[in-house]
């Protein structure tokens, strides 16, 4: 997107500005849903063809299946395959790590009770992020 496309915005009031962002989010949301409805339908029409590769002017799309494999029926290869060939496998086993410290703030914003000096260090500590605007639409106005 061009800022020319939106540079009408920047004569708009805050209540316009608002309006265009739900009409925005609506957009994207139906192009989201497009895009899932229409890339199921070319996997679906790739597989029916055949194909692993159609090219087209606008570029050239390549299906891809990721592949998982079942542990449980790759223990047999243990069983048939020596321990000096036995390439790729890593043996279970416990391993200690050290986690980071974490904090629940959800919960822990209680302690800014026992005193001011807790309060002061959960302020001290607070890191914004970038401002977003949440959006709840209200019923009937469609």
């Amino acid at each position: 997107m061009r800022l020319d496309a939106i540079q009408h915005t920047v004569d708009l009031s805050l209540e316009e500005l608002v309006e265009e962002l739900v009409a925005a989010r609506a957009t994207l949301a139906a192009q989201q849903q497009a895009v899932w409805y229409l890339e199921r339908a070319a996997v679906e029409g790739m597989k029916e063809r055949g194909a692993t590769v159609v090219k087209t002017t606008a570029g050239e799309a390549t299906l891809r299946t990721p592949v998982s494999y079942d542990y449980g029926k790759l223990a047999a290869l243990r069983e048939i395959t020596s321990p000096d060939d036995l390439i790729g496998y890593t043996p279970e086993r416990e391993v200690v790590k050290v986690e980071r410290e974490r904090w629940n703030m959800t919960q822990g914003k209680t302690l800014a009770k026992l005193s001011r000096l807790h309060a002061d260090i959960i302020e001290d500590a607070k890191i914004y992020g970038d401002p977003q605007i949440k959006f709840k639409e209200r019923k009937g106005d469609r």
